[in-house]
């Protein structure tokens, strides 16, 4: 399965198919107190998960909620030399990479798919995350968002 997860500027991204047909939303949405919080929302509008940032540390840590509760912890690992993701729940998942715009997507340390980033022309990101169909999930376009978020100024 293809995805691509454009960014909009200013924390929006859609997330399409190869068909380049629109599957979800991503929007920030700040609350009354407290961080910011990621929505990823299907294509009615319908939100499916959050994801917010809960550390203030060098290297972000975030949390994705399903229902207002726990789901996933997302943790920045490495920011420089071999930069790396995990994404922390019942299934551990990985990006791992030798540089900042090409990731492999590990799931319980078998690869499973890749994450690639590019600069568009009004530098903005596209990334596009590329995976077997039988792991799919709906958070999925929430890597791209942590790659955006952990390494997205270095890219732009």
């Amino acid at each position: 399965m293809e995805l691509q997860i454009v960014s909009k500027g200013s924390g929006k991204y859609s997330v399409t198919d190869s068909n380049n047909r629109l599957l979800y939303q991503i929007t920030k949405a700040r609350k009354m107190f407290g961080n910011p919080v990621t929505t990823l929302s299907d294509v009615s509008g319908y939100t499916l998960y959050t994801m917010k940032r809960i550390s203030t540390k060098r290297k972000p840590e975030y949390e994705i909620q399903l229902n207002d509760k726990f789901f996933m912890k997302v943790l920045c690992k490495s920011m420089f030399i071999d930069p790396s993701i995990q994404f922390e729940g019942d299934v551990i998942y990985e990006l791992k990479g030798k540089e900042h715009i090409h990731f492999e997507l590990y799931r319980n340390d078998t690869v499973i798919g890749s994450l690639d980033m590019a600069k568009q022309v009004n530098h903005e990101l596209i990334y596009q995350l590329v995976f077997d169909d039988q792991y799919f999930d709906d958070f999925f376009p929430f890597f791209a968002v942590a790659v955006d978020k952990c390494f997205g100024e270095m890219n732009r």
